[in-house]
């Protein structure tokens, strides 16, 4: 599945073969030594655009994690960014980097960056984050820094709000971003711009968010952060091209970079079967031992969606995700909330081997409440991102089960990696509360997956707007 050819003048070379398709990574910068496979994997995956696809073993997204583990992948960006742009090497820099690698000491060195004060930026930034793979990591970035501010982009539609910006990530299996900041002068006043993403292939996505912000909101300094950096040499020359069309600076940082070649043909599904399930697969109605728990955290935006099907929902979003704009000062607030939920979610367990599972772009709260839950809890997130599953040594998904998402029916989501039979129970992080009859595919998946207990984590409900 994976052979690595190095020499002493050139790169080490990674090659990949995806049920058809090879991908090639020639890695040309790696500062702090990482493995590659400590940091990704890669799957085929269902996009014309592009079969393949880096699945990371850090963020918390596709594959189960310690929790504190995505939490320090945004710390290792953080103090690259101190480092190179601020010219200041965090204390703590090896630590986090050991941590990483050997996945040790994770919440050892978590609480040793964040209990210290946090590194004052001399100048106003506003850290995005792209939905829906990074929403977690902007926001584990942007949570060491202060005189700064975090807004991630979204997929979400909200008629009620304006729309600030609107752009469009090409190669996609969702194209169009939204940004819905409460407060317009989030985009006015910082001068530089931080663009968190788990990771960068041609670059154009950060590209297209630059030009949105500059036709607005014109800035002198961007930063794009990310795990991976595989653009080419004209894609690097697209940035300098902007640059100078723009008259701005533009700054990339990642931990590792280099160069891929892909040849053969993608994988599709006339070609063979995979073992990707549908919640149709198997029959519904199965009884489940689910149970509910209502936080009704009270930082909430009261404002209603619509789902494609033009059904609409009273239940309020959370103000602490950072969607719709969020201070270094509020920031503050989170990590108590999150230790005194997790405290008691954590008296609720039944189980020692706990999956702590949230939903799409609601990502960062539910990986900060699970990391402190206690031993035997590992964290991911569904996703709307479609992936061929095979059970293969070193491929990035091992199994995979698609649903119909709960609050827009209409629209296919998908969780993998999680071995049937294994859990003794699922706690479920919803950032607002749906239908039963929403939950009904979902539920299905779990009984197919062998998960004895279910536990709802539901963070808000029309219920709180109108207590």
């Amino acid at each position: 599945m994976n052979n690595t050819i190095s020499s002493a003048s050139s790169p080490k070379i990674y090659t990949y073969n995806l049920e058809g398709q090879r991908v090639s990574v020639a890695l040309e910068s790696n500062p702090f030594d990482f493995d590659p496979q400590t940091l990704f994997s890669l799957a085929a995956r269902k996009n014309k655009k592009r079969g393949f696809l880096f699945v990371s073993n850090v963020l918390g997204k596709h594959v189960p994690v310690d929790p504190f583990v995505p939490l320090l992948a945004g710390f290792a960006l953080a103090v690259q960014f101190m480092s190179k742009i601020h010219n200041i090497n965090h204390v703590d820099t090896h630590a986090i980097i050991q941590a990483l690698k050997k996945n040790e000491d994770t919440r050892k060195v978590y609480e040793s960056v964040i209990t210290k004060s946090r590194f004052a930026l001399p100048q106003e930034t506003l850290f995005i984050g792209f939905a829906e793979t990074a929403t977690g990591l902007g926001h584990a970035v942007f949570s060491v820094f202060d005189n700064a501010h975090y807004l991630h982009t979204t997929r979400e539609e909200i008629p009620l709000l304006p729309v600030e910006l609107d752009f469009s990530e090409d190669h996609s299996h969702a194209v169009n971003h939204r940004c819905y900041p409460i407060d317009p002068e989030l985009f006015r006043n910082p001068k530089t711009i931080v663009l968190v993403d788990d990771e960068i292939t041609t670059g154009n996505t950060a590209l297209n968010i630059i030009r949105a912000i500059h036709l607005k909101f014109p800035k002198t300094n961007y930063v794009v952060l990310s795990l991976l950096d595989w653009r080419t040499r004209e894609e690097r020359d697209n940035y300098k091209k902007l640059e100078q069309q723009l008259d701005i600076e533009i700054d990339t940082i990642s931990l590792l970079e280099g160069e891929i070649e892909v040849s053969g043909q993608p994988f599709c599904e006339q070609m063979g079967q995979s073992n990707l399930v549908s919640e149709t697969d198997f029959p519904e109605g199965f009884p489940l031992n689910q149970e509910q728990k209502f936080l009704n955290i009270q930082d909430v935006i009261s404002v209603f969606s619509i789902d494609s099907r033009g059904n609409s929902s009273l239940s309020p979003y959370l103000r602490l995700t950072g969607r719709f704009g969020l201070s270094s000062r509020e920031d503050r607030e989170i990590l108590p909330l999150a230790k005194r939920i997790a405290e008691s979610l954590k008296r609720d367990r039944a189980g020692g081997k706990t999956l702590c599972l949230g939903t799409g772009e609601f990502m960062y709260l539910p990986m900060l409440i699970s990391a402190y839950m206690g031993n035997g809890i590992r964290y991911h997130t569904t996703t709307r991102s479609p992936i061929y599953p095979f059970p293969k040594a070193q491929y990035g998904i091992q199994n995979g089960f698609a649903y119909n998402c709960p609050d827009n029916e209409s629209i296919t989501n998908y969780v993998y990696n999680i071995p049937l039979n294994y859990y003794d129970e699922v706690y479920l992080f919803l950032e607002r509360e749906v239908s039963p009859e929403g939950l009904k595919s979902l539920f299905n998946v779990f009984h197919k997956i062998g998960i004895p207990r279910l536990v709802l984590v539901i963070s808000s409900s029309s219920r709180a707007v109108h207590d």
